[in-house]
C-alpha cells in the first residue's frame, strides 16, 4: 500500500521527470522513503526532510537521497533553500505545518504538490494559522480535489479557438457579457472606488463622452 501511494502520488500527480528537484517531507517514513527512491530512479534530484541527523544520514547513505535536511535544526529553512538552489519542482507533502511553510516559498512556476498526509496537524502540534491551512489541505485529500493556478498569458496560443467558440455563443445569444457602464470622465474616481466596494456587475466600463 505504501509503495503504491508513493508511486501514484509521484508519477500521476507529481508527474516526476528527469531533472526535477523533488522534496519529500517525512522522508524517513514508509511512504516518504519510497517516494524519494522512486524519484531518484526517475532522474530527480531528491531532497528529503526528516527528524534528526541519524534519519537524514540514513536517507542519504542507504536510500540514495541527494540531501536530507533535519527539520529540527535551528537553521532548517536556510539549509533547505541551500539544498534546492534552483527551487522545487515537486513537493511530496506528508507533514504540513512548519515544514510546508518552509517549502512553499521555494516552489517553482509549474510546481506539483501531491498531498498525501499532514502529520503535523494530527496531534494539534501545528499553530493555529498553520492548522487552518492544513485543514484546507486535508479536504484536498478527502475529496480528491485538484487545485491549479494559471495565467491566461501562458495559453495565448489557444486564443483563436476561444474566439471562434465564444463568438458563436455571443452571436447566438447563448452567452451574455455582463457590464456596468459609467459615463463621463468626471465619474472615474467614484467608479474606481465602487469597483473595490463591489458596486459593479461584470466588467466595469468607463465611457468617455465628447
Amino acid at each position: 500500500m505504501t509503495g503504491f501511494t508513493a508511486w501514484w502520488g509521484l508519477t500521476a500527480i507529481g508527474e516526476a521527470r528527469a531533472g526535477d528537484t523533488l522534496v519529500v517531507s517525512a522522508a524517513a517514513g514508509a511512504v516518504g522513503s519510497t517516494a524519494g527512491q522512486i524519484g531518484r530512479l526517475l532522474g530527480c534530484r531528491v531532497v528529503g526532510i526528516a527528524g534528526g541527523p541519524e534519519k537524514c544520514r540514513l536517507m542519504v547513505e542507504e536510500y540514495g537521497f541527494d540531501a536530507c535536511i533535519d527539520y529540527r535544526a535551528p537553521d532548517f529553512r536556510a539549509r533547505l533553500a541551500a539544498a534546492a538552489p534552483g527551487g522545487v519542482d515537486i513537493y511530496f507533502e506528508n507533514v504540513g505545518g512548519a515544514v510546508r511553510e518552509a517549502v512553499w516559498p521555494l516552489l517553482n512556476t509549474g510546481a506539483r504538490v501531491p498531498v498525501c498526509g499532514l502529520v503535523a496537524s494530527y496531534n494539534g502540534a501545528a499553530g493555529a494559522a498553520a492548522a487552518q491551512v492544513d485543514d484546507m489541505l486535508m479536504s484536498l485529500i478527502l475529496k480528491r480535489i485538484r487545485v491549479q493556478g494559471f495565467m491566461n498569458a501562458d495559453h495565448i496560443g489557444a486564443f483563436d479557438s476561444f474566439e471562434a467558440q465564444m463568438g458563436g455563443w455571443l452571436a447566438g445569444g447563448q452567452l451574455r457579457a455582463a457590464e456596468s457602464l459609467v459615463r463621463g470622465l468626471g465619474q472615474a474616481p467614484q467608479a474606481f472606488i465602487g469597483l473595490f466596494r463591489g458596486d459593479n456587475t461584470g466588467k466595469l466600463v468607463l465611457q468617455l463622452e465628447d
